[in-house]
């Protein structure tokens, strides 16, 4: 298959590539992919190392090349990635020229202003049908976010320039160089995606989502005063995936839960469609269709059991282990007045760990999971990677063991107030003469097994409180490949960067499988579009 016989795609603030790999995964009638990454731009150093990382696995894909075992031997860590992309050159400088490291809006730092218009447009090469993906960094959308950015203190006026400040956050105006090149390359379709917190965000006191809407709508009118050369009055109609007409803004939100994916993410995703090219194909726009719920353990109880490391004491697997089988002697645990709660707790204590190992970044077998067999495993990787397990302190083992079995038992994670006293933590957020009214109530979370999981968020990267294992005999927080399985990156997805950064990269990314649900809306419009 020639390249002029792709959708080109370009992909800004790509993170890991989900959104891209969801799309570049949609086949033709003839097996063939549909679309083609043209470029993907991410300024985030590791992200873009998996990016194009990925992007050269996906050179042998366009080629209908099976993928070497050299790339499966360096996810194994037998070659380097230099020996890798020496051995095959070719692949390693496409993926180089499609995956670039940069932050848009800072044009300033290059050799001139046009950088990313020259980028897109060698890219392009010419097609005149293509599709623009991605979206702004949320962080400034997020309602926590906002949260910690304009309240937490007593003091007024301190409070008022913490919000002066997020208001002037150039995160909220990232947007509008998504908009520019809109208005400058006027993508047949584009779509962008952002958290929920999007729709109740304000400037100034306004709620910015309509500005954004009427802005996407009409692209050159909005930045015309700003950017003039080039731009062409083009006009889009914005649609949404799970609503053929939308009549209010959270008729934007699409609830991946809803739609086969293990993992309760509610996100806004927009459709942007170019009124000419709407015009041909309105009559072929389709909706995401609901699918059953899938849970978590039906894509990650495959996966080999670990335990987790003990940070600040001795650590080791009898060291660990002790830990567990004490848990019995303890007062809180006698005082508990729950026996279903303290029969589990009981049994955990009791349960053999001599087995369990803490994981490696690659590790020996591959599995297969229950559930998506087909998206998730390929049978070349001899090995799993990512899925290495975190080291918590003593006092938080305990926590997770209590809140593991809590959720076995009751298959709902506990809040605070379902803690012994003895094992609440001293936190300036938890209020503990009233634990009720504390803010991050739900400060321990296990994601139970028979439900999809709660949104996997960058948050994963800071400590894994809010992604306890369901199965309370590992006493852990999740791994990288785990927290990966929820967002649905297949197996042979890897994950650059120490392991920090890996986490950080699966909780901002779009789940592929979503992304590929999306892609196969939008390859539909253009088979219909001649």
């Amino acid at each position: 298959m020639l390249v002029k016989d792709y959708i080109p795609i370009i992909d800004l603030f790509a993170g890991p590539g989900g959104l891209g790999e969801g799309f570049s995964s949609v086949k033709n009638i003839s097996d063939e992919p549909f679309f083609k990454i043209a470029l993907s731009v991410e300024m985030e150093h590791f992200a873009h190392r998996t990016l194009t990382l990925r992007s050269f696995y996906r050179q042998f894909i366009y080629k209908n090349k099976p993928i070497p075992d050299a790339y499966y031997k360096y996810i194994s860590g037998e070659v380097t990635r230099e020996e890798l992309f020496e051995k095959y050159p070719e692949e390693a400088k496409a993926s180089q020229e499609e995956a670039i490291c940069a932050e848009l809006g800072n044009e300033e730092e290059f050799h001139h202003k046009t950088f990313f218009d020259d980028k897109i447009s060698t890219a392009l090469n010419g097609h005149k049908d293509w599709v623009l993906i991605g979206g702004p960094p949320c962080q400034a959308y997020s309602l926590v976010g906002r949260s910690r950015n304009t309240g937490g203190t007593e003091n007024e006026e301190a409070r008022i320039q913490k919000l002066a400040i997020f208001e002037q956050d150039h995160r909220h105006t990232l947007y509008k160089q998504y908009l520019r090149i809109i208005a400058r390359h006027s993508p047949s379709v584009f779509v962008m995606e952002n958290v929920k917190g999007i729709l109740s965000s304000k400037l100034k006191g306004e709620l910015i989502f309509p500005n954004i809407l009427n802005d996407l709508r009409n692209p050159y009118q909005s930045v015309k005063n700003s950017w003039k050369t080039g731009c062409e009055s083009h006009s889009y109609r914005i649609l949404s995936f799970v609503n053929k007409n939308p009549e209010n803004n959270n008729d934007y939100v699409i609830k991946s839960e809803n739609y086969g994916i293990p993992q309760a993410r509610h996100r806004v995703i927009l459709l942007g469609i170019r009124e000419d090219f709407y015009k041909k194909c309105a009559k072929y726009m389709s909706t995401l269709s609901p699918e059953p719920k899938v849970s978590v353990s039906s894509v990650i109880d495959d996966l080999p059991p670990l335990r987790s490391g003990v940070s600040k004491a001795s650590d080791s697997n009898e060291e660990w282990s002790n830990i567990i089988r004490k848990i019995p002697n303890t007062d809180w645990y006698k005082n508990l007045s729950d026996k279903n709660l303290q029969n589990e707790l009981a049994k955990v204590a009791a349960s053999d760990k001599s087995t369990l190992t803490k994981g490696r970044n690659v590790i020996e077998p591959r599995t297969v999971p229950k559930l998506l067999k087909d998206w998730y495993f390929d049978p070349k990787m001899q090995v799993i990677c990512n899925h290495e397990a975190r080291s918590h302190i003593v006092e938080d083992i305990i926590r997770y063991a209590f809140v593991s079995c809590y959720g076995k038992v009751y298959k709902k994670s506990p809040s605070l107030e379902d803690f012994p006293a003895e094992l609440l933590p001293a936190h300036k957020n938890i209020d503990l003469k009233n634990v009720k009214i504390s803010a991050f109530a739900d400060r321990f979370r296990v994601q139970v097994g028979d439900k999809p999981s709660t949104t996997v968020t960058c948050h994963i990267s800071k400590d894994g409180h809010y992604f306890i294992h369901p199965k309370p005999e590992q006493v852990r927080s999740l791994t990288v490949r785990e927290a990966a399985r929820l967002q649905t990156f297949p197996d042979n997805y890897f994950f650059e960067g120490q392991r920090t950064a890996q986490y950080h990269q699966v909780g901002n990314a779009v789940p592929p499988l979503l992304a590929k649900k999306l892609g196969q809306i939008v390859a539909k419009l253009f088979t219909h579009s001649k």
